[in-house]
């Protein structure tokens, strides 16, 4: 039963705007430990989740509490696996072990191929699985109400900030009402509505923008099996074409999904022709669109802080997407569950000031953040590189099986001595190329352990001392 009644209560220990996998997830793990949590969700719970399968990591979902598929004969198998486009069980049974990389000018592909920590996750029926366990746990749900605004004093510095509570209006236009709260989690994507609003607190409430964002589609087409072998139909990523990567996952034996990505910038290529071109080329893929779609994804780094007293972020909100790839779910979920256990219990001490809720950011910045701030870096410095030098880097075996693993999966992992020496002898030809490599490399490196110095406690000076030679490093990117 969707509760279209908010007012009827308008006090909770937690609110949590946005129900994305972090979001409800967040209200899970919450709601499961007695605290009361209202979801404001300003859709239709029908409309929740793309209308896709997207790669999201195993390792998540089975600590989010999804039973993971076997593997029978090479592909996933069992009662969670979807038989067709169509049904609504979770996972494609396609397995990708290892996944190809192909180069951007399709010239060659990378010996081995790479780890996959990924299994093919519908996230319409993902979304469902999440709604069924929140509301079973106890959670309020509202959906097609919007939260308007942070309340309590909220246009201070961070150490200034009280928030309270959130303004919510009904989006037919019904009314609006305040709900009290202990803690206001913002899990509202990419636009991060209710994070940004915080004006006077800059390493809290940074705009996503510029290289931050890329702009992908995917069209998952029928496919005709008598024509299908004699078509290239393998799983793969084209991987660093035009600033992004672009991929065919063969989810059953006559459904395909063709997409990809690049970066959001001025005169960019529309992946959609290069998907269109893909699709053509294959004689077997049909005209028959079964799902499909896109828009805008991030693939920036979270601001330096993700709390203040009495507020939260979780998911694309706060930054906690693996760059090198754009997959979110994954990193929103694990974001979600490292949050939980700190928010519940600042709860039930009663205590949700900055100091309570700093945790959070250490958990995050000094962790899985860490990683993916470094690869932030590393991507923004590797995508100046043109379609044939990064060809020339994978036929050389420099952008390897290793290397690639890494930071498809999300990790951050330069080469060692031995293996930059190696690259220096595969590629004496082209220095300057070498020297790009070793510089992205090396500021990765420095980006990456200063945040694991991330501050354990709240120390406001500690903190600004650490956000400002983040600053500096990031600045070196461009």
């Amino acid at each position: 039963m969707v509760n279209d009644n908010p007012k009827s209560k308008t006090t909770y220990r937690v609110a949590i705007s946005g129900a994305g996998p972090a979001g409800l997830l967040l209200a899970l793990k919450l709601a499961v430990q007695g605290i009361s949590v209202a979801v404001i969700e300003s859709g239709d719970e029908a409309a929740l989740g793309h209308d896709w399968s997207d790669a999201v990591e195993k390792d998540a979902l089975a600590s989010a509490g999804f039973e993971l598929p076997e593997v029978v004969s090479g592909r996933y198998a069992g009662r969670t696996v979807k038989h067709s486009e169509q049904d609504d069980n979770l996972f494609e049974p396609h397995r990708i072990e290892p996944l190809e990389i192909r180069s951007p000018d399709l010239s060659c592909t990378v010996a081995g191929g790479v780890e996959f920590r990924y299994i093919t996750t519908d996230r319409k029926t993902l979304a469902r699985r999440l709604v069924e366990r929140a509301r079973d746990a106890g959670v309020a749900l509202f959906f097609r109400h919007r939260a308007e605004m942070l309340l309590g004093d909220t246009e201070g510095s961070l150490e200034n900030i009280r928030v309270s509570g959130v303004r919510v209006s009904a989006c037919d236009g019904s009314g609006t009402f305040d709900v009290s709260a202990d803690v206001t989690v913002d899990a509202t994507g990419i636009a991060s509505r209710l994070r940004r609003s915080l004006a006077g607190a800059p390493a809290l409430n940074r705009k996503f923008s510029g290289s931050e964002l890329a702009y992908a589609c995917r069209s998952v087409r029928r496919l005709d099996p008598g024509k299908a072998r004699e078509d290239d139909l393998t799983d793969h990523y084209r991987y660093g074409a035009y600033r992004g990567y672009f991929w065919t996952h063969r989810h059953h034996e006559d459904s395909i999904d063709v997409g990809g990505g690049v970066r959001e910038e001025p005169g960019r290529v529309d992946p959609a022709d290069i998907i269109d071109e893909m699709i053509q080329n294959r004689p077997s893929i049909t005209r028959e669109v079964i799902r499909g779609g896109g828009g805008s994804v991030l693939v920036g780094r979270s601001p330096f802080s993700l709390v203040a007293s009495g507020f939260s972020a979780v998911g694309d909100a706060a930054g906690q997407v693996i760059p090198t790839t754009g997959c979110g779910v994954g990193g929103a979920m694990t974001g979600a569950l490292l949050a939980a256990g700190i928010i519940e219990a600042a709860v039930k001490r009663g205590d949700c000031s900055i100091k309570a809720l700093w945790p959070v950011n250490y958990v995050w910045f000094s962790g899985r953040g860490s990683h993916f701030a470094a690869l932030c870096a590393v991507k923004d410095l590797l995508q100046a590189l043109s379609h044939e030098e990064i060809s020339f880097l994978m036929k050389k075996g420099i952008m390897n099986r290793r290397t690639l693993s890494s930071a498809i999966n999300g990790v951050f992992d330069p080469p060692g001595t031995g293996e930059s020496l190696r690259a220096a002898g595969a590629g004496i030809t082209r220095p300057g190329l070498l020297l790009k490599i070793a510089r992205a490399n090396r500021l990765g490196a420095k980006i990456f352990r200063h945040y694991r110095t991330y501050p354990d406690r709240w120390d406001p000076a500690a903190f600004v001392r650490w956000a400002e030679t983040a600053g500096k490093l990031f600045q070196r990117v461009f």
